[in-house]
């Protein structure tokens, strides 16, 4: 990411909310980072290069500050404001990324061709610049240092505006009694967090504060990590502390950490989707959107309330575009959220103390406060909330340098040659083929043999020996999501941009769904490397 990579992919993106009169020359833009050392850092910055792309266009920088991504988002949509986060999220701290919002929410799929045909006209401008007019050098970085030094505590009402949102939700001391940890890491929101749990009445241990980003992978949270968090606890409780749960964020704040205290002073980590769970029955949600790779709990949890979740590819922009489609449609109380615990809210909702405003991005705060509060309405633990849902488990892992060709042809050896199929079931000996927009017919003589053979091919890496039964149904909305009658589900779903495959593992037990990971992921020669060699 140098500056001139930088400052392209800004200004084609500006220049197309610029075509479509989304904004106009003179409006503001909002801009925030998160506290990796190459966001705005004195050897690196590439908020400074995102800044010349927005003033070169006439628009004014309203730079709101180290601050979480939904937070600069709330702010963004309440002032009608495109907005740009320079974040990395939970990857290493050795790269970063840009997020780009328009100014009524996220970018979504139908934006990304026109937005990425304007980056590609910027970047040909400009590697056509002549070199006495160009503003960078031959490796890509600026001619001459960019002076730009930010407010140290630039526009502070936008974090209050977005804490705000939940103290105009949750009573004031609707937390009192309650004792959490959090772990504070390099989380850029992690003072925000401790300020509005204190504010609600719950006492805090702020631990593990780190001034070298740490990152924080909420959907693949490692041993060794639930090893240290336990450490911490443990020191906590030597002092006599007795919290009832750990809570902390990813590096921009947007997925959410909560783990459990049982009564023995163990953790217990709450998977993402599980949390969602939680959060739509503390918000009584009637409409629910999650993607395919959510466990299976979800709808078995939800269809004790007669509540049938909607399905779709992976990544919030299908998630925000479903929740759109269904609140066009009458739907109400709609939410959603993500394996990686981010929730979403399409809908305004009435509390006990006031309404919660609708954020159509992915949030942190919002379901660690929806489940703390539950347990103190309740009366209960984190740990006894989760008792109460299917005890399903889910574990997801990826295997990296896996050729983009290669992790294409793996997914069209297991997809049957059938238009828009979705999705196939076996039972009782028929097999039920469903299509996009809700058509579904049973399998012809022909079709039923290619599937039985399908299904035998994959047999071969999917082994009883390696504890799976018959696969009984394959989903492929996004990538190929095999069912076995034993309760196991193998998802693999190659990245949409980058060289790594990703495994996503349901089972009946946690043991289960790691070894299924294990297995998967395993070098040289696993489940993933086995059928890339005959794809």
């Amino acid at each position: 990411m140098t500056d001139l990579e930088v400052y392209i992919n800004t200004t084609g993106f500006l220049e197309y909310l610029l075509g479509m009169h989304a904004i106009q020359p003179g409006d503001s833009v909002c801009l925030g980072g998160d506290l990796r050392p190459s966001t705005d850092g004195d050897k690196r910055s590439i908020l400074r290069a995102v800044g010349k792309a927005v003033e070169d266009l006439g628009l004014v920088i309203r730079f709101l500050g180290r601050l979480p991504t939904p937070a600069l988002m709330f702010d963004a949509l309440q002032a009608n404001c495109a907005s740009i986060m320079v974040t990395g999220s939970h990857i290493p701290f050795d790269r970063n990324g840009i997020k780009f919002n328009k100014p009524n929410g996220e970018v979504l799929k139908a934006d990304e061709s026109p937005i990425l045909s304007s980056v590609h006209a910027t970047r040909r401008l400009q590697y056509a610049m002549p070199e006495e007019r160009s503003l960078f050098d031959d490796h890509g970085w600026f001619k001459s240092s960019l002076s730009r030094t930010w407010p140290a505590s630039a526009h502070p009402e936008a974090t209050e505006r977005y804490l705000d949102r939940y103290r105009g939700f949750f009573p004031a001391g609707s937390l009192e009694g309650m004792e959490c940890l959090v772990y504070q890491h390099s989380a850029v929101g992690r003072d925000l967090l401790v300020e509005l749990l204190e504010s609600l009445g719950a006492k805090v241990w702020k631990v593990g504060k780190s001034e070298r980003f740490v990152p924080i992978d909420t959907e693949d949270i490692s041993a060794d990590q639930l090893n240290e968090l336990q450490r911490m606890l443990e020191e906590v409780i030597a002092q006599g502390g007795k919290p009832t749960a750990l809570v902390s964020t990813d590096g921009d704040s947007d997925r959410p950490l909560v783990c459990g205290v049982d009564s023995w002073g163990r953790l217990q980590f709450i998977p993402g989707d599980l949390l969602g769970c939680l959060s739509a029955d503390f918000l009584k949600a009637q409409t629910v959107v999650v993607p395919i790779s959510a466990n299976d709990a979800v709808d078995q949890h939800l269809a004790r309330k007669e509540i049938h979740p909607y399905k779709t590819k992976i990544g919030s922009p299908h998630v925000i575009a479903t929740m759109q489609a269904l609140k066009e449609s009458g739907q109400s109380a709609i939410v959603g959220w993500e394996a990686n615990g981010g929730f979403l809210l399409s809908s305004s909702v009435e509390g006990e103390h006031g309404a919660l405003q609708p954020l159509e991005t992915r949030d942190a705060f919002l379901p660690i406060l929806c489940v703390l509060r539950a347990c103190q309405v309740s009366s209960k633990q984190i740990v006894d909330l989760m008792g109460e849902l299917p005890a399903r488990f889910g574990k997801a892992g990826l295997i990296d340098a896996f050729p983009q060709a290669a992790s294409r042809s793996l997914i069209q050896r297991w997809t049957p040659p059938l238009d828009q199929l979705v999705d196939w079931r076996w039972h009782k000996q028929t097999i039920t083929l469903h299509f996009a927009h809700g058509d579904q017919r049973e399998a012809d003589h022909d079709e039923a043999l290619l599937i039985a053979h399908l299904c035998e091919e994959a047999a071969r890496f999917f082994t009883p020996e390696a504890g799976y039964g018959t696969i009984t149904r394959i989903n492929y909305m996004d990538g190929v999501r095999f069912y076995f009658d034993s309760g196991d589900i193998a998802h693999i779903r190659p990245s949409g941009n980058a060289p790594q495959l990703r495994f996503y593992a349901v089972a009946n037990s946690q043991q289960r769904a790691q070894q299924m990971v294990r297995d998967a992921l395993a070098e040289p020669s696993g489940l993933l490397r086995s059928m890339e060699l005959e794809s």
